[in-house]
């Protein structure tokens, strides 16, 4: 491709790029999809100026290629091959485009048009999918597949989705593990690349995307555990990765607690609400995180709200807590044997502590003086709640 063409066809995408990062509501109250319109015409002429795919697997209509939806979500792992040579190469750069066209459609609310780009941009690249090229784009079309399912309530194809993007995640990183493109490199030129710092951290936020997503469609199952254990997941890689708005993050967190709550897992359930807290005294002094849009603690309605919310989490806790502390006493000891009652108090203290200890490990939120700033709050809710927390 010549060069002057294949500069013009960088502009166009870096422009339908920016139109689809506009708001909706910076766009007129009568054409809210002004901007997303805007966007998907200039992608169909980047499309047009790539030209068709040379791939067998494009030249098949999608009810020949044999893979209906569950069929292109349950794969088998991955092998390695490589994108070289033009033919591959056209066809891993109209994959992005047939991906960002299939997100434009779901964002202006078209899901069948959205689900026919986004199954192409897999067929296009299905067998370059754990290459450093395509795997960050493959798990994002994926991840966008099961939301797009989830939200049809066909909950068992969007897991299915989700979990292969999990077990491509996870195949990549045992078996490369180098830091992937981003889908967005295909269409900029070698001096503007990403350095590999960037890449990483763009394809980790996919990846705690996909988790998160798993933790909703669980939840949507009541599958509680399963989703509890993705919910956790998420929040630690949110704080670790530095991606997080702490309202938000603070009320997931609290959230979380309410599940350990009622599974009697009161050390579970402490450091999430103490994480809690911690995180929720960020609001307006860590306006650098990365999904940080506007300072929450602008909004003081919201910021009181979420905070009594917290604070009746708290008071959930403590009267779980108490309640069962009453319990076991009733059970175990005998009323009237102050010294029996000592006695056992301290022995299952000793033995609850050392069972923490390990659990801790699993749970703990956070490291260095993130890490202690929790701790803190954990050891004051100790203190005041008495010797059974």
């Amino acid at each position: 491709m010549a060069e002057d063409g294949w500069a013009e066809i960088c502009e166009k995408f870096q422009a339908a790029l920016a139109l689809s990062r506009v708001e909706l509501h910076k766009n007129p109250e009568k054409e809210p999809y002004k901007s997303k319109y805007g966007a998907r015409v200039l992608l169909e002429e980047v499309r047009a100026l790539l030209g068709p795919a040379l791939e067998d697997e494009d030249e098949r209509p999608p009810a020949e290629d044999g893979l209906g939806p569950e069929d292109h979500a349950r794969e088998l792992p991955a092998e390695l091959v490589e994108v070289e040579g033009p033919v591959a190469r056209r066809a891993v750069r109209l994959a992005v485009i047939e991906f960002h066209l299939g997100v434009n459609h779901i964002d202006t609310e078209e899901l069948s048009a959205g689900e026919e780009h986004l199954v192409k941009c897999l067929r296009l690249v299905r067998k370059y999918r754990l290459s450093p090229d395509c795997v960050s784009l493959y798990i994002q079309a994926q991840n966008n597949l099961g939301i797009l399912w989830s939200e049809r309530e066909e909950i068992e194809t969007a897991q299915a989705y989700l979990h292969s993007s999990e077990a491509l995640y996870n195949q990549y990183m045992k078996e490369i593990g180098s830091p992937p493109l981003d889908p967005t490199e295909h269409f900029l030129p070698e001096e503007e690349k990403l350095t590999e710092q960037e890449r990483s951290k763009r394809f980790e936020k996919v990846y705690t995307h996909n988790l998160y997503y798993l933790a909703q469609v669980y939840q949507h199952m009541e599958v509680f555990e399963r989703a509890a254990h993705y919910c956790h997941s998420t929040l630690k890689r949110q704080l670790e990765h530095n991606a997080y708005q702490p309202i938000e993050w603070a009320i997931n967190a609290a959230t979380l607690s309410q599940f350990y709550i009622n599974k009697l897992c009161f050390m579970e359930a402490r450091h999430c609400l103490s994480a809690a807290n911690v995180i929720f005294g960020q609001t307006g002094k860590n306006p650098t995180t990365e999904d940080t849009t506007e300072a929450e603690g602008d909004v003081p309605e919201l910021h009181h709200q979420r905070k009594g919310e917290i604070a009746r989490c708290w008071i959930k806790y403590c009267l779980t807590l108490m309640q069962n502390a009453q319990q076991s006493m009733q059970d175990n000891i005998g009323e009237l044997d102050l010294d029996k009652q000592s006695e056992l108090r301290a022995l299952r203290k000793k033995e609850l502590d050392e069972e923490e200890n390990v659990r801790k490990k699993a749970v703990q939120f956070g490291t260095g003086e993130l890490c202690d700033a929790i701790s803190a709050v954990e050891e004051k809710a100790q203190f005041h709640c008495g010797t059974y927390l």
